[in-house]
């Protein structure tokens, strides 16, 4: 945390060094750019039990509230904040920081992946914001500001290109959401309907990540070009024979017993006969 600190290169020393203090709940404000879009209600209730019996353990980091005198948002530590208010607490113990607004957002994302309390959805629209904002100028900036992998950054921010509701119930059953892996493969396909419809295809029924890059390349496959009708046409001859026209080749059957030898010289004779009766039919006609 204190390496992503120095970002505010610009700011006195004395802007950096921590002030903790106890600060009463009614003077601290949410953070508005809180990457996390929602809290899962039964872990903010757990914590609220921690804090009753053993405290507020960890301060929460805030900077001053420009527009309001005396009141402070908080930069990381909602969930402690929230959690503090249902555990009966009036104050909670607080590190000030004179933080940026860019410098806010970015330790907040990184306080969140860090304890991985975000989902992949709202984890990749962080790091986007990042980007959108100018607070970093690529992906592998990113990275090193969040502590991460540049891979990682990269995955995440894919699956922003899923469809708004598989990102929806991604963000609202974060338990029962595919692995990345299945995401990635999912992500593939272009956004919409036949999207939407793998992804809950795959949920319900526990697709592999195998099953899931056979279904999408299947999907991305590019239909395979109509044949051309086959027109035929046939012409029934005499003991049996018959020629089958098509349109890149020709077929002259003739019965033989099962088992006859193959005699050249008879197979010759008997395609003399159809020439000359195919011969014969053409002058009928003509």
């Amino acid at each position: 945390m204190e390496r992503l600190l120095s970002l505010n290169r610009k700011a006195p020393a004395s802007a950096q060094k921590a002030d903790i203090r106890e600060i009463p709940l009614e003077q601290l404000r949410p953070n508005p750019t809180q990457p996390r879009q929602s809290f899962d209600d039964g872990t903010i209730n757990e914590l609220a039990e921690s804090i009753r019996s053993r405290g507020v353990i960890q301060p929460l980091m805030v900077r001053p509230a420009g527009d309001e005198a005396e009141c402070f948002e908080i930069v990381v530590g909602e969930r402690r904040f929230v959690a503090a208010g249902r555990a009966g607490l009036s104050a909670v113990p607080c590190v000030v920081r004179s933080l940026d607004d860019r410098e806010t957002f970015i330790l907040s994302v990184a306080e969140n992946v860090a304890r991985e309390d975000l989902n992949p959805i709202d984890e990749a629209a962080a790091y986007r914001r990042i980007l959108d904002e100018g607070y970093a100028a690529h992906q592998g900036e990113i990275a090193g500001f969040v502590g991460v992998h540049r891979t990682r950054v990269s995955r995440k921010l894919k699956l922003l290109e899923l469809d708004a509701r598989i990102q929806g119930h991604i963000r609202e059953h974060p338990e029962a959401a595919l692995s990345l892996t299945h995401l990635e493969e999912l992500s593939r396909l272009p956004a919409g309907d036949e999207q939407h419809r793998l992804y809950e295809d795959a949920v319900d029924r526990g697709l592999s990540t195998r099953e899931m890059r056979a279904r999408v390349d299947a999907a991305l496959a590019p239909p395979e070009a109509p044949r051309p009708a086959v027109s035929k046409s046939v012409v029934a001859l005499e003991g049996g024979a018959r020629v089958a026209i098509y349109p890149a080749k020709i077929m002259v059957r003739i019965p033989r017993e099962p088992g006859d030898e193959v005699d050249l010289p008879r197979i010759v004779a008997d395609l003399d006969r159809v020439v000359a009766e195919l011969r014969a039919r053409v002058h009928d006609d003509a």
